[in-house]
């Protein structure tokens, strides 16, 4: 469905020349609807929307009879935020561009009479920035998405992790410790505050609880992480573990 470009304006020549400069410069792209005055572009507005109509930009008059311009694009930016909106004058107003300005609904003004080739060059930068807001919007929606989606699997593989009787200790490829469950700290009878510097204390600890050879052959199996084994550790304590070292690509 394509998206529209509204123009407002109480004076229908003017109103109507600028349809066409806008239906010639951007009617392959867009579909341009015009307005007699304030009160009939916010039901056109609210029209559009109800058929779910992109409202890119929007074009008002100042000097309009009954709604002026910036009272209308103040009420237009309350309901469509997105939507940027370009002011023409016919003089310099500076309290009335002021006001939008403040409200932060103004993205541009033009004064009338306007020169074509301005007006047209300022309309196609304005839709090139809503574009590109709309699809940075769009990305940082799908990050949002994703990163729910990697928190429940998380969720999901830390309450598994934390179930299971076994102590598990997962590494990744260059040996570095990822996570482990409450039952690992506990055979080995670590302590465990969470921070890095304890992560990197883990495998020292668990080396001085260990015999020889089991000690070496222990350490080096954390070197290489790509290798599958099972084997029974005896502790000095006179504990004695059955552990398996398992290769998962993720």
């Amino acid at each position: 469905m394509r998206s529209v470009i509204v123009c407002v304006d109480d004076e229908y020549s003017i109103l109507k020349s600028l349809g066409s400069q806008l239906k010639r410069s951007f009617g392959r792209d867009y579909d341009v609807e015009l307005a007699s005055g304030g009160e009939d572009a916010l039901v056109l507005c609210a029209e559009l929307t109800a058929e779910g109509r992109g409202i890119p930009l929007i074009i008002s008059d100042q000097r309009m009879q009954g709604m002026d311009g910036d009272t209308l694009l103040i009420q237009l930016h309350s309901l469509y935020p997105k939507t940027l909106k370009i002011m023409l004058t016919g003089q310099a107003d500076a309290d009335s561009i002021g006001n939008v300005v403040n409200a932060a609904a103004l993205y541009r003004y033009i004064r009338k009479p306007w020169d074509e080739t301005d007006l047209i060059l300022t309309i196609t930068e304005a839709l090139r920035r809503f574009q590109q807001e709309r699809e940075l919007s769009q990305h940082n929606q799908l990050l949002k998405t994703i990163n729910a989606r990697l928190e429940s699997s998380l969720s999901i593989l830390l309450a598994t992790l934390e179930a299971t009787v076994d102590g598990i200790l997962v590494l990744d490829h260059k040996g570095k410790i990822i996570i482990y469950n409450q039952n690992f700290i506990n055979l080995w009878q670590l302590v465990d505050s969470g921070h890095a510097s304890h992560r990197a204390n883990i495998l020292p600890t668990i080396l001085q609880q260990l015999n020889e050879p089991d000690a070496s052959q222990f350490k080096a199996l954390f070197a290489q992480v790509n290798t599958e084994y099972h084997d029974i550790l005896q502790l000095k304590d006179g504990r004695v573990f059955e552990y398996y070292l398992v290769v998962l690509k993720m």
